[in-house]
C-alpha cells in the first residue's frame, strides 16, 4: 500500500500518537485559575467584612453622591487618554511608526482590557496583533509597550514614596514591605530605562524568536519627559480618586496626598503581582494598608470602623476604575468602529 493510501486509510488513525498537550499552555491556564481564585478570596473577605459592619459605615457611604462617582469616572477617563495613552502613543511613533489617532486609542484601550481576562504576555501579544495592520513590527510593538509600562511605574512608585514621605507617616506591617520594595525598585528601573541596556536586552530577545530588531531608539531625554509627563497624570489621577472618597472619608482638599499616594503604592504592589490578574486581590487590600497608616488621626477619629470603611472604598475604587475603562474603550470603538471591523484599510496600505 502506497503512502498516499496509507494516510488516507481511516484505521491508520488508531496507531498515530495522541498529540501532548502543551505544557506550557497548561502552566498558563493553572496560573489564571489561581489568579482568578485568589481574587475572589480576597473580594469574599473584603466584602464579608464590610456586610458585617454595614450599618456603621452606612452614613459614610451614603455620602458618596452618584455626581461625584460619575464625574470622578470620566476624569479617570480623561486620565487614560490623556497622559496613559498618549504616552505609549508618542513612544510608537518615536520608534517609527506615527499611528493615526483613533487606531491608536481602540488598540490602547483594548489591550488595556485585555488584561482582566488574559495574562500580561496574552496582554502583549494582543498588542502586537492590532498594531500588525498598521504596519508595526512585532518588536517595535512590545518595546513601546513596555516602555510604557516601565515609564508608569517608575511615575507610580516615585508619587507613592514621594507622598509617604511629604506626609511623614510611619510606614508598618503589610505595606512597608511594598515601601521598601517600592524604594529597591526606582534605581532598577531608571538603569532598565537606559537605552543602551533596554535596546540591548530587547534586541536580544527579539533575536532568539527570529524577529526583526529595533533599530530606531528613543533618546533619553524624550523618556526622562514622558516619565514627568506620566508623574503629572497621577496628580490628575489623585484629584479625581480624593473627588470619589472625600465625603466620606472627611478628607480635605489638603489631603488629597493621602488616597494619591495609597493608591499609587497599591497600583504598583498589583503590577508586581503577576499571578493576579489586573492587580485583582492584591492593590485592593494594599490601597487599605496604606490608606490606613496615611490618614492623619484626627480624620480617622471621626469614623466608625474606618479599616472596614477603607474595604468599601477600595472595592468602589476597583468599580471606578473598570467603568473609566469601559466608557473610554465604548468611545474608542465609536470613533473607530470602521477599523474595528476591518472596514477602513490602514493609511498606505492597499485595500484588503
Amino acid at each position: 500500500m502506497t503512502a498516499e493510501h496509507s494516510s488516507s486509510n481511516p484505521l491508520s488513525t488508531a496507531s498515530t500518537p495522541p498529540v501532548a498537550d502543551n505544557p506550557q499552555k497548561k502552566k498558563s491556564n493553572r496560573s489564571k485559575i489561581l489568579g482568578i481564585l485568589f481574587a475572589l478570596v480576597v473580594f469574599s473577605w473584603l466584602i464579608y467584612r464590610v456586610a458585617q459592619h454595614w450599618r456603621d459605615i452606612l452614613p459614610n457611604v451614603d455620602k458618596i453622591s452618584l455626581l461625584d462617582a460619575f464625574s470622578a469616572s470620566i476624569l479617570f477617563a480623561i486620565f487614560l487618554v490623556t497622559f496613559r495613552m498618549i504616552t505609549w502613543w508618542r513612544i510608537i511613533a518615536g520608534l517609527g511608526h506615527p499611528l493615526p489617532f483613533r487606531p491608536a486609542l481602540r488598540i490602547w484601550t483594548s489591550s488595556e482590557l485585555a488584561r482582566y481576562v488574559g495574562s500580561g504576555i496574552s496582554q502583549m501579544l494582543g498588542r502586537v496583533y492590532l498594531c500588525k495592520p498598521y504596519g508595526v513590527d512585532a518588536g517595535s510593538a512590545s518595546a513601546s509597550q513596555i516602555l510604557e509600562l516601565i515609564l508608569f511605574l517608575l511615575a507610580n512608585i516615585l508619587v507613592a514614596v514621594s507622598c509617604m514621605l511629604w506626609l511623614g507617616v510611619k510606614i508598618h506591617g503589610q505595606a512597608r514591605v511594598w515601601f521598601f520594595i517600592a524604594c529597591a525598585l526606582i534605581p532598577l528601573l531608571l538603569l532598565t530605562l537606559h537605552p543602551n541596556i533596554f535596546y540591548g536586552l530587547l534586541n536580544r530577545v527579539l533575536r532568539k524568536f527570529r524577529k526583526a530588531e529595533v533599530q530606531k531608539h528613543l533618546p533619553a531625554a524624550t523618556l526622562l519627559l514622558l516619565l514627568a509627563w506620566n508623574v503629572l497624570g497621577l496628580f490628575f489621577q489623585g484629584s479625581a480618586i480624593w473627588l470619589l472618597v472625600h465625603k466620606p472619608l472627611g478628607l480635605k482638599p489638603q489631603h488629597w496626598w493621602v488616597v494619591t499616594g495609597a493608591y499609587c503604592l497599591a497600583w504598583m504592589a498589583g503590577f508586581i503581582a503577576v499571578w493576579a490578574q489586573a492587580g485583582l486581590g492584591v492593590r485592593e487590600p494594599v490601597f487599605v494598608l496604606a490608606a490606613w497608616v496615611a490618614l492623619p488621626f484626627s480624620v480617622r477619629l471621626t469614623l466608625k470602623n474606618p479599616k472596614v470603611l477603607l474595604d468599601f472604598l477600595s472595592i468602589l475604587l476597583r468599580l471606578w476604575a473598570t467603568v473609566g475603562e469601559l466608557m473610554l474603550a465604548t468611545l474608542a470603538y465609536f470613533l473607530d468602529y470602521r477599523g474595528a471591523i476591518g472596514a477602513t484599510p490602514p493609511p498606505d496600505l492597499p485595500d484588503r
